[in-house]
């Protein structure tokens, strides 16, 4: 049951058990679509409806049904598709007084329609934030169809690509004139991006989503800018065989595989069975042949069976503290507080994986990163990583010409001038209109003996420290 689940994922997010995309991803539903929208919609105008539940007093004659699942059934019945199941005739009974609350609210603030409501309580909310205003970034496939061929079936669609001079420095950089060109465009307008070739953006509200047909088709993928530069950083060259470590729900894998063109071999780890299943369907979906997809654990691969492989791509888990949408919801106290504990034990695994990866004897080149604002699990990470491995890799200034306005955090002179810190980058939505990220590119060394490096007491070590707490 579709609103049971939805009640069941928004109390595990209060209890801060995962983000709404992460909950909903090891959601054993079928219907996970449905879920995502009632969940988004529900908890993005959650004041209105509870402002409905009390005037209509619903909640008084309903006493089984709880805030949550309250919330979601007026969402629904007032906003949405209609309730359908076993709480219809719940709702039918109130059916009368929530009309008439909703009617008195429309009346309190001066409009006509029920959309409009929902709008004037989006916008009079205190927690409006970046994720509303952050542009839709478009990803051209070419796996299926070459981007020419892409581009006029999406101006045959009826958009229009508006051209800017990317040799002007206000555009070649995320300054306020580039914010200002993405916040003009029409809702039927795109631009490409100034970075990362093959990237198109629409403003905030395009219409365009993921159930456009070229969407469906595999030929465009929604993801995020700051997504697109993990893949690019790695930049490995044709028939390359890659590892990426913690792929799903793979539209990284699947930007590796264009510039790849499908050739050479990516071996695929994801340590969720649900994950796999769903990053299974996606590679499909994109036609992506040279995958090698397994659910299994990272750090559980042997390395001597993976002797052919030159690239590591490393996106591993965080606490995802840099995604624009987690404060999408008003719940800011759950989102912002800082977790030491998590933390350290997040740090911990991410330290554990970029060693193991570093342990394989002919990788010359690794991107680590996360999205993750905090020091703890990114430049705290590569710092340790540097002091443990023997000095086989060095950090590559990744961007180096094209990203001046994001780059690691140095404590000391050691971190600039020996580490180089400041080679690794990060985004953020006030500089970069993106989710906040962070990304560290390692190259191998020259002269380095490929077997003088073991990572299995360092990684003994970091298990002998998670116990102790």
């Amino acid at each position: 049951m579709v609103y049971a689940e939805a009640k069941r994922i928004m109390i595990a997010y209060e209890n801060k058990q995962g983000s709404i995309q992460s909950l909903i991803a090891q959601s054993k539903s079928q219907h996970k679509n449905s879920l995502t929208c009632l969940i988004m919609k529900t908890m993005s105008y959650k004041k209105l409806l509870n402002k409905i539940i009390k005037k209509s007093k619903m909640l008084e004659n309903e006493k089984f049904l709880g805030d949550k699942l309250a919330q979601l059934l007026v969402y629904d019945v007032l906003f949405g598709m209609g309730v359908r199941g076993k709480f219809k005739s719940a709702v039918k009974r109130n059916y009368q007084s929530l009309t008439d609350a909703c009617e008195y609210y429309m009346k309190k603030y001066q409009v006509d329609n029920r959309d409009n409501l929902l709008k004037i309580f989006d916008e009079k909310q205190s927690f409006a934030n970046n994720s509303s205003k952050k542009p839709k970034y478009v990803y051209i496939n070419q796996l299926k169809l070459k981007k020419k061929e892409i581009l006029n079936k999406l101006i045959d669609g009826s958009y229009q690509k508006v051209d800017y001079d990317k040799k002007d420095e206000n555009y070649m950089k995320s300054s306020q004139k580039y914010k200002d060109l993405i916040n003009s465009l029409k809702e039927n307008e795109f631009i490409k991006d100034n970075h990362v070739k093959n990237l198109i953006i629409f403003k905030h509200d395009a219409k365009i989503n993921k159930n456009y047909n070229l969407f469906i088709e595999g030929h465009l993928l929604q993801i995020d800018k700051s997504s697109c530069l993990v893949p690019l950083a790695l930049n490995p060259e044709i028939d390359s065989h890659v590892i990426d470590g913690a792929s799903a729900p793979g539209n990284k894998t699947i930007l590796l595989s264009n510039i790849l063109k499908n050739t050479g071999l990516i071996h695929a780890f994801d340590i969720d069975d649900v994950r796999v299943k769903t990053m299974q369907n996606n590679l499909k979906q994109h036609n992506v042949t040279n995958v090698r997809l397994k659910c299994m654990d990272f750090l559980q691969t042997e390395i001597h069976k993976y002797d052919r492989v030159s690239h590591i791509m490393l996106d591993v888990p965080c606490s995802g503290s840099g995604m624009t949408n987690r404060f999408k919801f008003g719940d800011t106290d759950l989102e912002n507080i800082k977790d030491d504990k998590r933390l350290w034990k997040l740090e911990a695994l991410q330290r554990r994986m970029l060693l193991h990866a570093m342990s394989f004897l002919n990788v010359t080149r690794i991107v680590y990163s996360t999205c993750s604002i905090h020091q703890e699990e990114n430049e705290n990470v590569v710092r340790y990583a540097l002091k443990n491995c023997d000095d086989r890799f060095k950090l590559v200034n990744i961007f180096a010409d094209k990203w001046n306005y994001g780059r690691g955090i140095c404590l000391d002179e050691k971190d600039k001038n020996d580490n180089h810190l400041d080679y690794c980058i990060r985004t953020c939505f006030e500089s970069n209109f993106t989710n906040g990220f962070f990304i560290a590119c390692f190259e191998l060394s020259q002269d380095i003996d490929q077997n003088s490096f073991s990572t299995m007491d360092k990684e003994q070590t970091i298990e002998d420290e998670i116990n102790e707490t």
